[in-house]
Protein backbone atom coordinates (compact mmCIF):
# COMPACT_ATOMS: atom_id res chain seq x y z
CA UNK A 1 0.00 0.00 0.00
CA UNK A 2 2.90 2.35 0.66
CA UNK A 3 5.91 3.67 -1.13
CA UNK A 4 9.25 3.21 0.60
CA UNK A 5 9.92 0.99 3.57
CA UNK A 6 7.60 2.48 6.19
CA UNK A 7 4.59 0.42 7.13
CA UNK A 8 1.03 1.60 7.58
CA UNK A 9 0.87 2.81 11.16
CA UNK A 10 4.24 4.55 10.89
CA UNK A 11 3.35 6.60 7.83
CA UNK A 12 -0.13 7.39 9.05
CA UNK A 13 1.29 8.92 12.18
CA UNK A 14 3.78 10.91 10.11
CA UNK A 15 0.92 12.67 8.35
CA UNK A 16 -0.75 13.88 11.54
CA UNK A 17 -0.06 17.49 10.75
CA UNK A 18 -2.77 19.91 11.88
CA UNK A 19 -5.09 20.63 14.77
CA UNK A 20 -8.87 20.73 14.56
CA UNK A 21 -10.42 24.18 14.46
CA UNK A 22 -14.06 24.36 13.45
CA UNK A 23 -15.32 27.52 11.83
CA UNK A 24 -18.40 27.31 14.05
CA UNK A 25 -18.21 29.24 17.30
CA UNK A 26 -15.19 31.38 16.44
CA UNK A 27 -14.40 34.44 18.53
CA UNK A 28 -11.77 36.89 17.30
CA UNK A 29 -9.87 38.46 20.19
CA UNK A 30 -8.59 41.94 19.27
CA UNK A 31 -4.85 42.47 19.62
CA UNK A 32 -3.27 44.97 21.99
CA UNK A 33 -3.31 48.54 20.75
CA UNK A 34 -1.62 51.54 22.34
CA UNK A 35 -2.18 51.32 26.09
CA UNK A 36 -4.99 48.78 25.72
CA UNK A 37 -3.47 45.42 26.53
CA UNK A 38 -5.24 42.27 25.38
CA UNK A 39 -5.12 39.55 28.05
CA UNK A 40 -6.29 36.35 26.42
CA UNK A 41 -6.70 34.54 29.74
CA UNK A 42 -9.13 37.19 30.94
CA UNK A 43 -11.14 37.15 27.72
CA UNK A 44 -11.42 33.36 27.74
CA UNK A 45 -12.14 33.13 31.48
CA UNK A 46 -14.98 35.65 31.03
CA UNK A 47 -16.44 33.91 28.01
CA UNK A 48 -19.23 31.72 29.35
CA UNK A 49 -19.77 30.23 25.90
CA UNK A 50 -16.63 28.13 26.30
CA UNK A 51 -18.62 25.57 28.26
CA UNK A 52 -21.86 25.91 26.31
CA UNK A 53 -20.33 25.74 22.83
CA UNK A 54 -18.13 22.65 22.27
CA UNK A 55 -16.92 24.15 18.99
CA UNK A 56 -15.62 27.43 20.48
CA UNK A 57 -12.39 28.57 18.82
CA UNK A 58 -10.45 31.67 19.88
CA UNK A 59 -8.82 33.47 16.97
CA UNK A 60 -5.89 35.87 17.40
CA UNK A 61 -5.06 38.53 14.84
CA UNK A 62 -2.02 38.20 12.61
CA UNK A 63 0.76 40.66 13.58
CA UNK A 64 -1.00 41.03 16.94
CA UNK A 65 0.53 41.22 20.43
CA UNK A 66 -1.24 39.52 23.34
CA UNK A 67 -0.54 38.85 26.99
CA UNK A 68 -1.18 36.25 29.69
CA UNK A 69 -1.06 37.59 33.24
CA UNK A 70 -2.34 34.49 35.07
CA UNK A 71 -2.51 30.78 34.37
CA UNK A 72 -5.44 29.84 32.14
CA UNK A 73 -7.11 26.55 33.15
CA UNK A 74 -9.71 25.09 30.80
CA UNK A 75 -12.03 23.26 33.17
CA UNK A 76 -15.15 21.95 31.49
CA UNK A 77 -14.27 22.91 27.93
CA UNK A 78 -11.78 22.21 25.16
CA UNK A 79 -9.38 25.10 24.66
CA UNK A 80 -8.72 25.97 21.02
CA UNK A 81 -6.59 28.99 20.11
CA UNK A 82 -5.40 29.71 16.59
CA UNK A 83 -4.02 32.48 14.43
CA UNK A 84 -6.35 34.21 12.04
CA UNK A 85 -6.20 32.78 8.54
CA UNK A 86 -4.11 34.64 5.99
CA UNK A 87 -0.63 36.08 5.75
CA UNK A 88 1.30 38.08 8.30
CA UNK A 89 3.29 37.38 11.43
CA UNK A 90 1.87 34.79 13.79
CA UNK A 91 0.33 36.41 16.87
CA UNK A 92 2.70 36.72 19.83
CA UNK A 93 1.62 35.91 23.41
CA UNK A 94 3.87 37.22 26.20
CA UNK A 95 3.84 36.41 29.89
CA UNK A 96 3.35 39.65 31.86
CA UNK A 97 2.85 40.70 35.47
CA UNK A 98 -0.69 40.71 36.83
CA UNK A 99 -1.76 44.29 37.46
CA UNK A 100 -3.33 43.36 40.82
CA UNK A 101 -0.94 40.83 42.32
CA UNK A 102 2.20 41.93 40.38
CA UNK A 103 3.05 38.23 40.00
CA UNK A 104 3.96 36.61 36.71
CA UNK A 105 2.32 33.42 35.46
CA UNK A 106 4.61 30.46 36.08
CA UNK A 107 2.44 28.44 33.66
CA UNK A 108 0.52 29.75 30.65
CA UNK A 109 -1.99 26.91 30.12
CA UNK A 110 -3.03 24.27 32.62
CA UNK A 111 -4.90 21.45 30.90
CA UNK A 112 -8.25 20.56 32.40
CA UNK A 113 -9.40 19.10 29.05
CA UNK A 114 -8.07 18.99 25.48
CA UNK A 115 -5.85 21.87 24.36
CA UNK A 116 -5.26 22.81 20.71
CA UNK A 117 -2.82 25.57 19.73
CA UNK A 118 -2.12 26.54 16.12
CA UNK A 119 0.19 29.11 14.49
CA UNK A 120 1.01 31.04 17.68
CA UNK A 121 4.22 32.40 19.19
CA UNK A 122 4.50 31.92 22.97
CA UNK A 123 7.23 33.93 24.69
CA UNK A 124 7.94 33.56 28.40
CA UNK A 125 8.57 37.23 29.02
CA UNK A 126 8.99 40.50 27.13
CA UNK A 127 12.53 40.01 25.92
CA UNK A 128 13.04 43.60 24.80
CA UNK A 129 12.57 45.00 28.34
CA UNK A 130 15.72 44.89 30.52
CA UNK A 131 15.42 42.77 33.63
CA UNK A 132 12.32 40.90 32.52
CA UNK A 133 14.29 37.67 32.14
CA UNK A 134 13.97 37.11 35.91
CA UNK A 135 10.29 36.39 35.23
CA UNK A 136 11.01 33.50 32.89
CA UNK A 137 8.10 31.08 33.51
CA UNK A 138 8.55 27.55 34.76
CA UNK A 139 6.72 26.16 31.73
CA UNK A 140 4.07 26.96 29.15
CA UNK A 141 1.77 23.96 29.53
CA UNK A 142 0.98 21.55 32.35
CA UNK A 143 -1.70 18.87 32.58
CA UNK A 144 -3.91 18.74 35.67
CA UNK A 145 -6.43 16.08 34.58
CA UNK A 146 -6.05 12.70 32.91
CA UNK A 147 -7.31 11.40 29.59
CA UNK A 148 -7.03 14.39 27.29
CA UNK A 149 -5.19 15.50 24.15
CA UNK A 150 -2.55 18.14 23.59
CA UNK A 151 -2.26 19.19 19.95
CA UNK A 152 0.22 21.90 18.91
CA UNK A 153 0.83 22.75 15.26
CA UNK A 154 2.84 25.50 13.59
CA UNK A 155 3.80 27.27 16.83
CA UNK A 156 6.98 28.82 18.21
CA UNK A 157 7.56 28.39 21.95
CA UNK A 158 10.55 30.14 23.49
CA UNK A 159 11.90 31.07 26.93
CA UNK A 160 11.05 28.84 29.86
CA UNK A 161 13.16 27.93 32.84
CA UNK A 162 12.02 24.35 33.35
CA UNK A 163 10.47 22.67 30.35
CA UNK A 164 8.08 23.95 27.74
CA UNK A 165 5.56 21.17 28.47
CA UNK A 166 5.13 19.15 31.65
CA UNK A 167 2.46 16.45 31.80
CA UNK A 168 1.69 15.21 35.30
CA UNK A 169 -1.50 13.32 34.44
CA UNK A 170 -1.94 10.52 31.91
CA UNK A 171 -2.59 11.92 28.45
CA UNK A 172 -4.33 10.26 25.55
CA UNK A 173 -2.39 12.01 22.76
CA UNK A 174 0.40 14.54 22.53
CA UNK A 175 0.89 15.66 18.95
CA UNK A 176 3.55 18.27 18.22
CA UNK A 177 3.96 19.13 14.53
CA UNK A 178 5.62 21.90 12.48
CA UNK A 179 6.83 23.76 15.58
CA UNK A 180 9.99 25.44 16.82
CA UNK A 181 10.80 24.93 20.50
CA UNK A 182 13.63 27.22 21.60
CA UNK A 183 15.51 28.58 24.63
CA UNK A 184 14.71 25.87 27.18
CA UNK A 185 16.43 26.30 30.52
CA UNK A 186 17.80 29.25 32.45
CA UNK A 187 20.72 28.86 34.86
CA UNK A 188 19.86 32.16 36.51
CA UNK A 189 16.60 30.60 37.72
CA UNK A 190 16.92 26.80 37.60
CA UNK A 191 19.41 23.96 37.26
CA UNK A 192 20.92 21.93 34.47
CA UNK A 193 18.40 19.13 34.92
CA UNK A 194 15.81 21.57 33.60
CA UNK A 195 15.65 22.91 30.06
CA UNK A 196 13.58 20.18 28.38
CA UNK A 197 11.09 20.09 25.52
CA UNK A 198 8.50 17.82 27.16
CA UNK A 199 8.42 16.04 30.50
CA UNK A 200 6.07 13.09 31.00
CA UNK A 201 6.45 13.31 34.74
CA UNK A 202 5.50 10.00 36.39
CA UNK A 203 2.72 9.45 33.88
CA UNK A 204 1.75 7.69 30.68
CA UNK A 205 0.80 8.60 27.13
CA UNK A 206 -1.11 6.48 24.65
CA UNK A 207 0.31 8.16 21.53
CA UNK A 208 3.25 10.58 21.56
CA UNK A 209 3.81 12.09 18.13
CA UNK A 210 6.56 14.52 17.12
CA UNK A 211 6.83 15.24 13.39
CA UNK A 212 8.58 18.05 11.47
CA UNK A 213 9.72 20.11 14.45
CA UNK A 214 12.93 21.96 15.25
CA UNK A 215 14.29 21.96 18.81
CA UNK A 216 17.08 24.45 19.46
CA UNK A 217 18.95 25.78 22.53
CA UNK A 218 18.16 23.45 25.42
CA UNK A 219 20.05 22.16 28.44
CA UNK A 220 18.66 18.71 28.83
CA UNK A 221 16.38 16.20 27.05
CA UNK A 222 13.87 16.48 24.25
CA UNK A 223 11.67 13.88 25.95
CA UNK A 224 11.91 13.02 29.63
CA UNK A 225 9.92 9.96 30.68
CA UNK A 226 12.32 8.84 33.37
CA UNK A 227 11.05 7.10 36.53
CA UNK A 228 7.75 6.55 34.78
CA UNK A 229 4.91 4.68 36.43
CA UNK A 230 3.30 3.71 33.10
CA UNK A 231 4.37 3.54 29.48
CA UNK A 232 4.38 5.55 26.30
CA UNK A 233 2.38 3.07 24.29
CA UNK A 234 3.20 4.46 20.84
CA UNK A 235 6.02 6.89 20.09
CA UNK A 236 6.61 8.45 16.71
CA UNK A 237 9.59 10.80 16.54
CA UNK A 238 10.07 11.47 12.82
CA UNK A 239 11.63 14.19 10.63
CA UNK A 240 12.69 16.44 13.50
CA UNK A 241 15.79 18.63 13.72
CA UNK A 242 17.54 19.13 17.06
CA UNK A 243 20.39 21.62 17.42
CA UNK A 244 22.49 22.90 20.29
CA UNK A 245 21.86 20.93 23.45
CA UNK A 246 24.09 20.25 26.41
CA UNK A 247 22.45 16.83 26.62
CA UNK A 248 22.92 16.98 30.36
CA UNK A 249 20.96 13.81 31.19
CA UNK A 250 20.61 12.50 27.64
CA UNK A 251 18.60 13.36 24.55
CA UNK A 252 15.48 11.16 24.55
CA UNK A 253 14.79 9.33 27.83
CA UNK A 254 11.78 7.10 27.25
CA UNK A 255 11.39 5.15 30.47
CA UNK A 256 8.74 2.47 30.15
CA UNK A 257 7.75 1.80 26.57
CA UNK A 258 4.69 0.04 25.23
CA UNK A 259 3.88 -1.41 21.84
CA UNK A 260 6.02 0.61 19.44
CA UNK A 261 8.90 3.08 19.36
CA UNK A 262 9.69 4.79 16.06
CA UNK A 263 12.63 7.18 15.74
CA UNK A 264 13.21 7.82 12.07
CA UNK A 265 14.56 10.38 9.59
CA UNK A 266 15.77 12.91 12.17
CA UNK A 267 18.75 15.25 12.27
CA UNK A 268 20.82 15.83 15.42
CA UNK A 269 23.51 18.53 15.43
CA UNK A 270 25.51 19.19 18.61
CA UNK A 271 22.88 17.61 20.85
CA UNK A 272 25.20 15.94 23.35
CA UNK A 273 27.67 18.75 23.87
CA UNK A 274 28.58 17.77 27.45
CA UNK A 275 29.74 14.45 26.00
CA UNK A 276 29.67 10.86 27.24
CA UNK A 277 31.51 11.13 30.53
CA UNK A 278 32.28 9.49 33.87
CA UNK A 279 30.37 12.17 35.76
CA UNK A 280 28.36 10.79 38.68
CA UNK A 281 26.02 13.79 38.80
CA UNK A 282 24.97 13.30 35.19
CA UNK A 283 25.16 9.50 35.35
CA UNK A 284 22.59 9.45 38.16
CA UNK A 285 19.84 9.72 35.54
CA UNK A 286 21.28 7.16 33.13
CA UNK A 287 20.65 4.22 35.43
CA UNK A 288 17.21 3.03 34.26
CA UNK A 289 18.51 1.14 31.26
CA UNK A 290 20.57 -1.03 33.62
CA UNK A 291 23.80 -0.58 31.67
CA UNK A 292 27.04 0.17 33.45
CA UNK A 293 30.06 2.24 32.46
CA UNK A 294 32.94 -0.11 33.25
CA UNK A 295 35.18 2.84 34.10
CA UNK A 296 33.35 3.73 37.30
CA UNK A 297 30.45 1.32 37.69
CA UNK A 298 27.78 3.99 37.18
CA UNK A 299 25.13 4.46 34.48
CA UNK A 300 26.40 4.21 30.92
CA UNK A 301 25.55 7.33 28.93
CA UNK A 302 23.70 7.18 25.63
CA UNK A 303 21.49 9.67 23.84
CA UNK A 304 18.39 7.49 23.68
CA UNK A 305 17.42 5.11 26.46
CA UNK A 306 14.50 3.12 27.82
CA UNK A 307 13.67 0.60 30.51
CA UNK A 308 14.58 -2.74 28.88
CA UNK A 309 11.78 -5.05 27.77
CA UNK A 310 11.38 -7.73 25.14
CA UNK A 311 8.01 -6.60 23.78
CA UNK A 312 8.43 -3.10 22.34
CA UNK A 313 8.71 -3.11 18.55
CA UNK A 314 11.50 -0.66 17.70
CA UNK A 315 12.01 1.02 14.35
CA UNK A 316 15.03 3.34 14.33
CA UNK A 317 16.52 4.29 10.98
CA UNK A 318 17.43 7.11 8.62
CA UNK A 319 18.76 9.38 11.38
CA UNK A 320 21.77 11.62 10.76
CA UNK A 321 23.95 13.48 13.22
CA UNK A 322 26.83 15.91 13.17
CA UNK A 323 29.38 17.29 15.62
CA UNK A 324 30.66 20.78 14.89
CA UNK A 325 34.42 21.50 14.96
CA UNK A 326 34.08 23.61 18.12
CA UNK A 327 32.28 20.82 19.98
CA UNK A 328 34.79 18.25 18.78
CA UNK A 329 37.56 20.53 20.09
CA UNK A 330 35.82 20.49 23.49
CA UNK A 331 35.72 16.69 23.44
CA UNK A 332 39.40 16.50 22.50
CA UNK A 333 40.39 18.97 25.24
CA UNK A 334 38.70 16.85 27.92
CA UNK A 335 39.36 13.35 26.59
CA UNK A 336 41.94 12.68 29.30
CA UNK A 337 39.28 13.49 31.91
CA UNK A 338 36.97 10.76 30.63
CA UNK A 339 34.93 12.52 27.94
CA UNK A 340 34.35 9.99 25.15
CA UNK A 341 33.17 12.43 22.54
CA UNK A 342 29.49 12.37 21.62
CA UNK A 343 29.11 8.80 22.86
CA UNK A 344 26.67 6.15 21.62
CA UNK A 345 23.24 7.04 20.31
CA UNK A 346 21.47 3.94 21.64
CA UNK A 347 21.60 1.62 24.60
CA UNK A 348 22.95 -1.88 24.11
CA UNK A 349 19.44 -3.19 24.71
CA UNK A 350 17.82 -1.13 21.94
CA UNK A 351 20.69 -2.05 19.64
CA UNK A 352 20.04 -5.71 20.33
CA UNK A 353 16.34 -5.28 19.58
CA UNK A 354 17.18 -3.69 16.22
CA UNK A 355 19.69 -6.39 15.33
CA UNK A 356 21.56 -5.80 12.09
CA UNK A 357 19.45 -2.70 11.42
CA UNK A 358 21.21 -0.89 14.28
CA UNK A 359 24.21 -0.27 12.02
CA UNK A 360 22.22 2.24 9.95
CA UNK A 361 20.11 3.68 12.75
CA UNK A 362 22.37 6.75 13.07
CA UNK A 363 24.77 7.98 10.42
CA UNK A 364 27.42 10.58 11.16
CA UNK A 365 28.08 13.28 8.58
CA UNK A 366 29.60 16.74 8.65
CA UNK A 367 26.54 18.96 8.28
CA UNK A 368 26.35 22.73 8.53
CA UNK A 369 22.96 24.38 8.46
CA UNK A 370 22.48 27.81 6.94
CA UNK A 371 21.85 29.81 10.13
CA UNK A 372 21.87 28.60 13.73
CA UNK A 373 22.87 29.80 17.21
CA UNK A 374 26.45 29.31 18.36
CA UNK A 375 27.11 25.95 20.02
CA UNK A 376 26.99 26.17 23.82
CA UNK A 377 30.58 25.09 24.39
CA UNK A 378 30.99 28.04 26.78
CA UNK A 379 28.37 26.50 29.10
CA UNK A 380 29.96 23.06 28.85
CA UNK A 381 33.33 24.55 29.80
CA UNK A 382 31.78 26.49 32.69
CA UNK A 383 30.14 23.34 34.00
CA UNK A 384 33.46 21.49 34.20
CA UNK A 385 35.47 24.45 35.54
CA UNK A 386 36.33 23.99 39.27
CA UNK A 387 35.85 27.75 39.63
CA UNK A 388 32.52 27.61 37.77
CA UNK A 389 29.90 24.88 37.89
CA UNK A 390 32.45 22.38 39.23
CA UNK A 391 30.41 19.49 37.75
CA UNK A 392 27.29 20.10 39.83
CA UNK A 393 23.82 21.11 38.73
CA UNK A 394 23.03 23.04 41.94
CA UNK A 395 22.30 26.33 40.26
CA UNK A 396 21.44 29.19 40.22
CA UNK A 397 24.77 30.39 41.52
CA UNK A 398 26.51 33.77 41.40
CA UNK A 399 29.39 32.00 39.65
CA UNK A 400 27.25 31.82 36.52
CA UNK A 401 27.62 34.95 34.44
CA UNK A 402 25.05 34.85 31.62
CA UNK A 403 27.06 37.33 29.56
CA UNK A 404 29.91 34.80 29.49
CA UNK A 405 28.40 31.39 30.09
CA UNK A 406 24.81 31.32 28.82
CA UNK A 407 23.89 29.68 25.54
CA UNK A 408 23.34 31.87 22.49
CA UNK A 409 19.89 33.00 23.68
CA UNK A 410 18.09 34.54 20.70
CA UNK A 411 14.83 36.57 20.79
CA UNK A 412 11.65 35.17 19.29
CA UNK A 413 12.10 37.23 16.11
CA UNK A 414 15.24 35.21 15.32
CA UNK A 415 13.31 31.96 15.38
CA UNK A 416 10.48 33.44 13.33
CA UNK A 417 12.63 35.11 10.66
CA UNK A 418 16.34 34.18 10.80
CA UNK A 419 16.87 30.59 11.93
CA UNK A 420 17.47 28.42 8.87
CA UNK A 421 18.20 24.73 9.35
CA UNK A 422 18.42 23.86 5.68
CA UNK A 423 21.67 22.30 4.53
CA UNK A 424 23.50 21.46 1.31
CA UNK A 425 21.61 19.28 -1.14
CA UNK A 426 24.86 17.47 -1.93
CA UNK A 427 24.99 15.85 1.51
CA UNK A 428 23.98 12.23 2.04
CA UNK A 429 21.42 13.37 4.62
CA UNK A 430 19.51 15.27 1.93
CA UNK A 431 18.34 12.03 0.35
CA UNK A 432 18.99 9.76 3.32
CA UNK A 433 15.52 9.62 4.86
CA UNK A 434 12.82 7.18 3.86
CA UNK A 435 11.70 7.71 0.28
CA UNK A 436 14.81 9.71 -0.57
CA UNK A 437 13.68 12.77 1.37
CA UNK A 438 15.94 15.01 3.52
CA UNK A 439 16.54 13.98 7.11
CA UNK A 440 15.29 16.43 9.72
CA UNK A 441 12.47 18.95 9.81
CA UNK A 442 11.11 19.21 6.27
CA UNK A 443 9.79 22.71 6.89
CA UNK A 444 13.32 23.88 6.01
CA UNK A 445 12.83 22.35 2.54
CA UNK A 446 9.31 23.54 1.57
CA UNK A 447 9.22 21.95 -1.87
CA UNK A 448 10.35 18.63 -0.46
CA UNK A 449 7.76 18.86 2.29
CA UNK A 450 5.00 19.36 -0.27
CA UNK A 451 6.25 16.34 -2.16
CA UNK A 452 6.50 14.32 1.07
CA UNK A 453 2.91 15.14 2.02
CA UNK A 454 1.69 13.45 -1.16
CA UNK A 455 4.18 10.60 -0.86
CA UNK A 456 1.67 7.94 0.14
CA UNK A 457 -0.73 6.09 -2.05
CA UNK A 458 -3.69 4.11 -0.85
CA UNK A 459 -4.10 5.58 2.64
CA UNK A 460 -3.70 9.23 3.52
CA UNK A 461 -4.38 11.23 6.63
CA UNK A 462 -6.91 14.01 6.19
CA UNK A 463 -5.42 16.99 8.06
CA UNK A 464 -7.40 19.60 9.94
CA UNK A 465 -9.75 17.39 11.97
CA UNK A 466 -9.57 15.86 15.43
CA UNK A 467 -12.29 13.24 15.84
CA UNK A 468 -14.07 12.08 18.97
CA UNK A 469 -15.77 8.86 17.82
CA UNK A 470 -15.24 5.98 15.42
CA UNK A 471 -17.22 6.43 12.21
CA UNK A 472 -17.36 5.26 8.62
CA UNK A 473 -18.42 7.55 5.78
CA UNK A 474 -20.14 6.68 2.54
CA UNK A 475 -17.66 6.01 -0.23
CA UNK A 476 -17.27 8.58 -3.00
CA UNK A 477 -18.02 8.40 -5.83
CA UNK A 478 -20.84 5.93 -5.52
CA UNK A 479 -21.67 4.26 -7.88
CA UNK A 480 -18.04 4.02 -9.00
CA UNK A 481 -15.94 2.63 -11.85
CA UNK A 482 -13.37 1.37 -11.10
CA UNK A 483 -12.01 3.45 -8.19
CA UNK A 484 -13.53 5.03 -5.11
CA UNK A 485 -12.45 6.55 -1.80
CA UNK A 486 -13.56 5.60 1.71
CA UNK A 487 -13.10 7.90 4.70
CA UNK A 488 -13.23 6.75 8.31
CA UNK A 489 -12.57 8.28 11.73
CA UNK A 490 -10.44 6.79 14.49
CA UNK A 491 -11.21 8.15 17.97
CA UNK A 492 -8.18 6.72 19.76
CA UNK A 493 -5.22 4.47 19.03
CA UNK A 494 -6.57 1.07 18.00
CA UNK A 495 -6.11 -1.85 15.63
CA UNK A 496 -8.07 -0.97 12.50
CA UNK A 497 -9.32 -3.18 9.68
CA UNK A 498 -11.31 -2.10 6.65
CA UNK A 499 -12.68 -5.08 4.71
CA UNK A 500 -14.79 -5.42 1.54
CA UNK A 501 -17.33 -8.24 0.96
CA UNK A 502 -19.38 -9.18 -2.08
CA UNK A 503 -23.15 -9.72 -2.02
CA UNK A 504 -22.63 -13.37 -0.96
CA UNK A 505 -20.72 -12.31 2.13
CA UNK A 506 -17.36 -13.42 0.77
CA UNK A 507 -14.33 -11.26 1.60
CA UNK A 508 -12.89 -9.79 -1.60
CA UNK A 509 -10.44 -7.14 -0.31
CA UNK A 510 -8.61 -5.98 2.81
CA UNK A 511 -8.01 -2.25 2.48
CA UNK A 512 -6.57 -1.91 5.98
CA UNK A 513 -5.35 -5.10 7.60
CA UNK A 514 -5.31 -4.88 11.40
CA UNK A 515 -3.04 -1.82 11.47
CA UNK A 516 -2.47 0.23 14.61
CA UNK A 517 -3.62 3.76 13.86
CA UNK A 518 -3.77 6.90 15.97
CA UNK A 519 -6.78 9.15 16.46
CA UNK A 520 -7.59 11.00 13.25
CA UNK A 521 -9.42 10.94 9.92
CA UNK A 522 -8.16 8.61 7.19
CA UNK A 523 -8.98 8.07 3.53
CA UNK A 524 -8.45 4.86 1.58
CA UNK A 525 -8.44 4.81 -2.22
CA UNK A 526 -9.53 1.49 -3.72
CA UNK A 527 -9.55 0.23 -7.26
CA UNK A 528 -12.03 -2.64 -7.40
CA UNK A 529 -9.76 -5.69 -7.43
CA UNK A 530 -9.91 -8.82 -5.31
CA UNK A 531 -7.29 -10.26 -2.97
CA UNK A 532 -5.36 -11.70 -5.92
CA UNK A 533 -5.44 -8.43 -7.86
CA UNK A 534 -8.12 -9.53 -10.32
CA UNK A 535 -10.67 -6.91 -11.41
CA UNK A 536 -14.07 -7.34 -9.81
CA UNK A 537 -17.33 -7.45 -11.75
CA UNK A 538 -20.19 -4.98 -11.46
CA UNK A 539 -22.45 -5.40 -8.49
CA UNK A 540 -23.25 -4.53 -4.89
CA UNK A 541 -20.43 -4.67 -2.33
CA UNK A 542 -20.24 -4.04 1.41
CA UNK A 543 -17.38 -2.48 3.35
CA UNK A 544 -16.91 -2.88 7.07
CA UNK A 545 -14.83 -1.01 9.67
CA UNK A 546 -13.45 -3.10 12.54
CA UNK A 547 -11.80 -1.69 15.65
CA UNK A 548 -9.72 -4.13 17.69
CA UNK A 549 -11.35 -6.91 15.67
CA UNK A 550 -14.86 -5.77 16.60
CA UNK A 551 -17.21 -4.56 13.88
CA UNK A 552 -18.16 -0.89 14.21
CA UNK A 553 -20.31 -0.40 11.13
CA UNK A 554 -20.83 -1.39 7.51
CA UNK A 555 -22.00 0.41 4.37
CA UNK A 556 -22.99 -0.49 0.80
CA UNK A 557 -21.34 0.59 -2.44
CA UNK A 558 -22.13 -0.10 -6.07
CA UNK A 559 -19.55 -0.95 -8.72
CA UNK A 560 -21.05 -0.12 -12.10
CA UNK A 561 -18.97 -0.77 -15.22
Amino acid sequence: MFKGILTGSVVLFILLLASSFSMAGELVIPASSGTAFSYINQVIDNDAITVADPERVYVLERNGIYFIDATLTNTGYKLRIKAQDGDGQKPVIYGIANSTTTTFPSIFFEMGEDVYLKDLILVGYIESQPGENVNNPTRFIRSRAAGFKLIIDGCILTQSRGEHIRLEQAVLVTRITNCIFANMGDLQLSNLGAGKVIDYRNTSCDSAIFVNNTFVNFHDRIIRHRASVAGINYLLYDHNTAINSLGYHGTIALGWMGEKGIITNNLFIDTFIAGADTDKVRQSEFEEQGEIDSRNGLGRMSWIMSVPNDSTDWKISGNYYSVSPEVQAFYDAHAAEGVLGEGPALTWHINSRLGADSVLAFIKESIEVAKRPVSMVNMAEWYRDPNGGNKTKNTPTPLFNPALHDFDRKPWQYFADTLDCSYATTLAAYTGATGGFPAGDLNWFPAKKTEWETYLTGITYKPGVVVTDFSLAQNYPNPFNPSTSITYDVAKTARISLVVYNSLGQMVAKLVDNKQQAAGKYEVSWTATDLSGKALSSGLYFYQLLVDNQSVMSKKMLLMK
